[in-house]
């Protein structure tokens, strides 16, 4: 029997950086075994290109230019499922997709227009429906339950403890366009941490050349998301942006310091202060050297870190997997 066909749709680069990229291509990992998964993006680097092949059968390379709105419509034969992640597809681009009878999917973190879609995915937690503005039949996956994660990140098998060589894990996501871990590094830098600072750059990253001057800290550029969660085991906390990568650092039971530094980021900022699952410290634009050496004393303490990874535990149970698999099944 011929498989559903799935189209996801979103861009990464760095303007935008990578998180809608990143966060759609593992709901099409996690959905590949059931469904011929596709993958249609604006030009893919080869970071993008290898990691696609990965997971899903075709790749599809759109137009660079605006043409890429109606080159994507133009492809739909009007039986697949249509994945967006992006908050340049607005309500009337959802009608034209639904208008060519697909069914469509909204991954969404910021709730700013009305939607037609058919499920909308956001695994921001606290969240309910109230927040949007939706069409009746519209059906909500939100929170924790729906974590778009890796498959390293979801799988329920123990992890055995390993010895850690790393202090500190730094991620400020694929491009850090403020250079939030150059600030981070010089604070980190001056506290004489014993185990090196591990810092992670997205293959968008630029500067990575200036960490040179530092000689406790080891620099990783657009690593695979097995090697990220790999570091996460050997590293003693972390310091992250309220991403994606907060809710792998939560799948992981990781002990972290969070913050944010563009809007987008405040809703999973939000929902992990409000359930206590690392040590938050707000706007990271502004954060002072006493306020993160005052977080990481805290994070180093051994009663709060097994607090915030037992609330970890209880939160995120690692079962979207499933649950996506089965509502796909039903659209």
């Amino acid at each position: 029997m011929q498989k559903r066909k799935i189209i996801f749709r979103a861009d990464g680069g760095p303007t935008i950086g990578m998180g809608h990229f990143i966060r759609t291509l593992a709901l099409a990992e996690m959905l590949k075994n059931d469904f011929h998964c596709i993958y249609a993006t604006q030009t893919p680097t080869i970071y993008q290109i290898n990691e696609i092949e990965k997971v899903c059968r075709e790749r599809i390379d759109l137009p660079s230019d605006k043409s890429h709105f109606n080159f994507f419509l133009n492809i739909l034969a009007g039986d697949e499922i249509v994945v967006l992640d992006n908050y340049y597809f607005t309500t009337e681009y959802q009608r034209q997709i639904k208008k060519r009878n697909c069914k469509l999917v909204c991954i969404d973190d910021i709730h700013n227009q009305h939607f037609v879609c058919d499920l909308i995915i956001n695994h921001s937690e606290g969240l309910d429906q109230s927040s949007y503005s939706a069409e009746k039949y519209t059906r909500f996956l939100l929170g924790y339950k729906f974590a778009l994660l890796r498959k390293e990140y979801l799988s329920e098998a123990e992890t055995p403890m390993k010895k850690k060589i790393y202090g500190c894990l730094i991620m400020m996501g694929g491009a850090d366009p403020l250079n939030i871990s150059m600030n981070l590094a010089y604070i980190l830098d001056n506290l004489g941490l014993k185990l090196p600072i591990a810092i992670v750059f997205g293959a968008a990253y630029k500067n990575e050349q200036y960490f040179e001057r530092f000689k406790n800290i080891v620099c990783f550029k657009g690593i695979t998301s097995s090697e990220v969660f790999e570091l996460m085991q050997l590293s003693v906390f972390g310091i992250l942006s309220a991403s994606t990568v907060a809710i792998e650092a939560c799948a992981a039971r990781l002990p972290f310091i969070c913050g944010y530094f563009i809007d987008n980021q405040k809703e999973i900022y939000t929902g992990i202060e409000s359930n206590m699952l690392a040590i938050c410290v707000g706007d990271l634009r502004e954060i002072k050297d006493y306020q993160l050496i005052e977080s990481i004393e805290k994070i180093t303490n051994l009663q709060i870190a097994e607090n915030l990874v037992n609330r970890q535990i209880a939160l995120l149970d690692k079962k979207s997997q499933a649950r996506f698999i089965n509502i796909f099944k039903m659209i």
